[in-house]
């Protein structure tokens, strides 16, 4: 274990509350235990962590470790230290790698942002979008989906249309609300296009009443 790991870990038990951690553990379906640790305290156990180590391989190597971890604010824990330390492009196989144990929308929705910013340019983001897309794994492909989220005038369209043509006939429930939502957040950049795509595509149920929620 590194130190910046221990560290954290131990503030994290240190915030632990066995009242709330059964109670986070329901909403998540059982997906992972959890201590009871809420946003702001971890938030604040990793800030305070990060101030005695800047070096960016030192924090990599920790998230590692506490990505491996047996609780779920470990892996929350691992992406407050990644979006501190500003992903680049070389950082990217790094980000991928941690892509297959990212196994439900608490982890893949704030892993998916810093994927998206560590794309050195369009070129490698439509290279890395077409292979997610495909991917079997269901998190990566709502992470291909979800890829261009905050993108705005610099969506790549033909891309965003492309991938939820590949995914559009899964009925999966978080494929069908990533289509939604990808689309409710670019129709605040281009609400006409936005209204064309839905038909274009032929979205029903899930994924048009949320691609078209503030769109009248």
């Amino acid at each position: 274990m590194t130190d910046l790991a221990g560290r954290i870990r131990l503030g994290l038990h240190d915030r632990a509350n066995p009242a709330l951690a059964p109670v986070m553990f329901a909403y998540m379906k059982g997906i992972q235990p959890f201590l009871g640790v809420q946003t702001p305290a971890r938030r604040e156990v990793v800030r305070a962590a990060l101030k005695l180590e800047p070096d960016r391989a030192v924090r990599f190597a920790a998230s590692l470790d506490l990505w491996a971890g047996e609780f779920r604010e470990e892996r929350y824990a691992v992406l407050d230290v990644l979006a501190a330390s500003r992903p680049r492009p070389a950082d990217l196989p790094f980000l991928e790698g941690l892509l297959p144990a990212a196994d439900h929308w608490d982890v893949l929705d704030s892993l998916s942002p810093l994927l998206a910013g560590a794309f050195a340019n369009a070129e490698q983001r439509r290279e890395r979008v077409e292979l997610w897309r495909v991917s079997p794994h269901l998190w990566t492909r709502r992470a291909a989906v979800l890829a261009q989220l905050k993108a705005k005038t610099n969506t790549d369209t033909d891309l965003l249309l492309d991938t939820i043509r590949a995914v559009q006939h899964e009925r999966e429930f978080f494929l069908q609300k990533a289509i939604g939502w990808a689309l409710r957040e670019y129709a605040k950049t281009d609400p006409a296009w936005v209204l064309s795509a839905v038909q274009t595509l032929g979205l029903t149920g899930l994924a048009r009443r949320e691609a078209l929620k503030h769109l009248g």
